[in-house]
């Protein structure tokens, strides 16, 4: 079996005040040589390219909005019947008097992100890049809040050693209250299963395999990002590009601790 070193870059989204989930996350991820910090300070200022088309990555906000209400629906039904009605929706959007705004009212407002939610946008998009020059087959990209589990440094290993080189988009952290639900396929035995769609769960934990990453830079490269759209909208809008349907953990491997109580939630 491979060592996680040789398999794995890890890149960890990070706020230099918030000392405290460093130091935290420093007891709790191992040794490696792999792990890069991604703060606000290795981030220029004008390193993001950004657009203003309204389309995104050359989709329309049509199929934006009918992702993300699956998500929302989803909490309080089957994911199955969420994503049947957000069809629904879609296809009523062309003949509706609301039009597009039917089912992409989500993302009507485009005023620009806020200062430190646009900076961990930059910092994700940082890491995508980096990721995508990576020399191993897999990058894990965590924000701070990110609380490992007590097995899952072991776990990942043994999964990475089993797993396909390509094609992994998976989320591995917990967040927004979404979770598994009555109509989602199986779990494996590391507890991954696949939702059927391109929804996110949230970006505190997210497994890629190396060569999701260059395609994403390239989209990233060719159409520029939104400003006013967060990351975990914007790799959601990535998964249905890439057309690679996502997979969710249960349970996660990771917790996202400003959720949980262990830390305050801080984007400035």
């Amino acid at each position: 079996m491979r060592p996680l070193e040789e398999l794995l870059d890890i890149y960890i989204i990070h706020y230099t005040q918030l000392r405290d989930r460093r130091n935290f996350l420093e007891s709790k991820v191992p040794n490696l040589s792999a792990i890069n910090w991604v703060t606000e300070d290795s981030v220029e200022i004008d390193s993001a390219k950004f657009s203003d088309d309204r389309k995104i990555f050359g989709l329309s906000p049509r199929f934006i909005g009918m992702d993300l209400g699956i998500n929302s629906r989803s909490l309080t039904r089957s994911r199955k019947k969420a994503k049947f009605e957000g069809y629904q929706l879609l296809l009523a959007s062309f003949v509706h008097e609301r039009k597009e705004d039917l089912v992409a009212s989500q993302i009507q407002n485009r005023a620009r992100l806020k200062p430190g939610i646009l900076d961990n946008l930059k910092q994700h998009l940082h890491a995508i890049h980096e990721g995508s020059t990576s020399s191993k087959p897999f990058v894990l990209i965590l924000e701070d809040d990110a609380v490992p589990n007590e097995y899952a440094w072991n776990e990942i290993e043994k999964y990475l050693n089993s797993s396909s080189q390509n094609r992994l988009f998976a989320f591995v952290g917990s967040g927004a209250n979404l979770t598994r639900t009555s109509s989602d396929r199986h779990i494996d035995s590391f507890g991954f299963f696949s939702t059927g769609t391109y929804c996110s769960r949230t970006a505190v934990a997210t497994l890629y395999s190396r060569d999701v990453l260059v395609l994403a830079q390239s989209l990233v490269s060719r159409y520029g990002v939104p400003d006013w759209m967060p990351i975990d909208y914007l790799i959601q809008a990535l998964a249905r590009r890439m057309r690679i349907k996502t997979i969710w953990q249960e349970p996660p491997w990771f917790e996202q601790g400003s959720e949980s109580g262990l830390f305050k939630s801080s984007l400035r």
